[in-house]
């Protein structure tokens, strides 16, 4: 990609060879003993599970015009490290919903000791997810619509939970135009549990965004600025001691975090995929159940 020849040196090839998908973690060990939970943060930042760090949510969540009076969801929440940073930013509650448990037992761990009462991690089943009408201000998403098959379900229900006008923020990962959803270059991005993610087009987003009476107002592609974000995570990742102590501690972690983001981003820069940023506001009123 022409745009980023002036970005850090590309991510190592894993010398360690392939490996199998993050094999299933053993109840028995907290939440933020996991070894994949250890690593992800060594290499993106505490509480975080992704690149960008706080401030890609925070730059998210900007049009909201946030206010301590508003109550506002994070879908997938992760570790809670955005929904604490936009609960301490505008003094607000914010429910974080994460379909990972042991991620949230691990996130409300970490709100409860930083004495952030404000920001909940809740564990949710995708399926069965239902929020209550008229519930929320606003509701943002980081990257984790993709790892939902019924997709336009979930939109539902997340037009349905927000007050009249209320706002959506999301980005997710579409299939550029032209794209079909069996095309082998998407193979490579997988879930953290190795499962295949559920792409859908860009204009799909628009189309069934629109089709629920949601005027949107920004489709902005975010590809490369995310695609940079990755490198340099993983530049300061291969020169930070502490890093490289954690790694030959939790060696197996280790290489499935470096396999897995190395997957992505070609798949990234092979042109199947882009990282679109989505903001709309809510047209319609709300209905209860």
């Amino acid at each position: 990609m022409a745009d980023l020849m002036d970005a850090p040196p590309p991510v190592p090839e894993p010398v360690l060879g392939p490996v199998e998908p993050v094999a299933t973690p053993p109840e028995d060990i907290p939440p933020l003993e996991q070894p994949y939970i250890k690593i992800a943060q060594i290499i993106w930042g505490e509480s975080l599970v992704g690149p960008g760090g706080t401030a890609a949510i925070l730059t998210l969540v900007k049009p909201f015009a946030l206010d301590p009076s508003m109550t506002v969801m994070d879908f997938g929440s992760g570790l809670g490290g955005g929904t604490r940073a936009v609960s301490e930013e505008f003094g607000v509650w914010v429910q974080g919903f994460e379909p990972d448990a042991i991620m949230a037992e691990g996130g409300q761990e970490l709100s409860t000791k930083k004495g952030i009462k404000k920001a909940e991690i809740k564990p949710c089943s995708v399926k069965d997810f239902q929020p209550k009408a008229g519930t929320y201000d606003c509701i943002f998403s980081s990257e984790a619509l993709y790892m939902v098959p019924e997709k336009e379900k979930l939109l539902a229900n997340f037009e349905r939970a927000l007050k009249a006008r209320g706002q959506i923020a999301l980005t997710d990962f579409v299939r550029t135009p032209g794209t079909k959803p069996d095309d082998p270059r998407l193979k490579g991005f997988v879930t953290r549990d190795g499962k295949a993610g559920h792409f859908w087009l860009g204009d799909d987003y628009l189309a069934k965004m629109k089709g629920l009476k949601f005027d949107v107002r920004v489709d902005e592609d975010l590809t490369a600025t995310y695609r940079t974000h990755v490198i340099e995570a993983f530049v300061n990742f291969t020169q930070d001691p502490a890093a490289a102590a954690a790694a030959r501690a939790h060696p197996e972690a280790a290489v499935a975090e470096v396999a897995l983001w190395t997957k992505r981003v070609a798949a990234l820069d092979s042109g199947a995929l882009q990282l679109r940023r989505y903001y709309a506001i809510k047209m319609g009123s709300t209905k209860s159940s």
